[in-house]
C-alpha cells in the first residue's frame, strides 16, 4: 500500500505551472498540477495512456476536441490519450488538479 496527501505535493509557483510525479504504479500514475492564477498547461496529449483529471482545489477552464468546458473542484473527465487538451487558470486562486494515467505517462523506459 502507498498513502499519500495534497500536503505532500509541491506548493503553487507563481513564477511557474507545477506538474510534478504524485504517485506510481505499476499499471498507472498520478501527478499533480498546480496553476496559479493566470498559468496555463499548455496543448498536449499523453500517446496511448487514458487520462482521468480532477480537480481537487478550484476552477479553471479546460478545453479539449470537444470544446472548452468550467473545470472546477469535484470535477472528473476522462479523456483518450489522442485527445489534445489545454488548461488554463483565469480565476484569482490557484487551481489543484490530479492527473491519473494508465498506462503509466511517460511510457517507462525500462527494459
Amino acid at each position: 500500500m502507498k498513502l499519500i496527501t495534497l500536503d505532500n505535493a509541491p506548493d503553487y509557483d507563481a513564477e511557474r505551472l507545477v506538474a510534478q510525479p504524485f504517485l506510481d504504479g505499476t499499471q498507472l500514475n498520478a501527478r499533480v498540477i498546480r496553476l496559479s492564477p493566470g498559468q496555463v498547461l499548455p496543448p498536449h496529449t499523453h500517446g496511448v495512456s487514458e487520462l482521468m483529471l480532477y480537480a481537487a482545489e478550484g476552477e479553471g477552464l479546460l478545453e479539449s476536441d470537444h470544446g472548452p468546458v468550467r473545470f472546477r473542484t469535484g470535477c472528473l473527465v476522462l479523456l483518450s490519450g489522442d485527445e489534445e487538451l489545454r488548461i488554463s487558470n483565469p480565476g484569482d486562486t490557484g487551481l489543484t488538479l490530479l492527473a491519473f494515467l494508465a498506462p503509466p505517462f511517460p511510457p517507462s523506459t525500462d527494459t
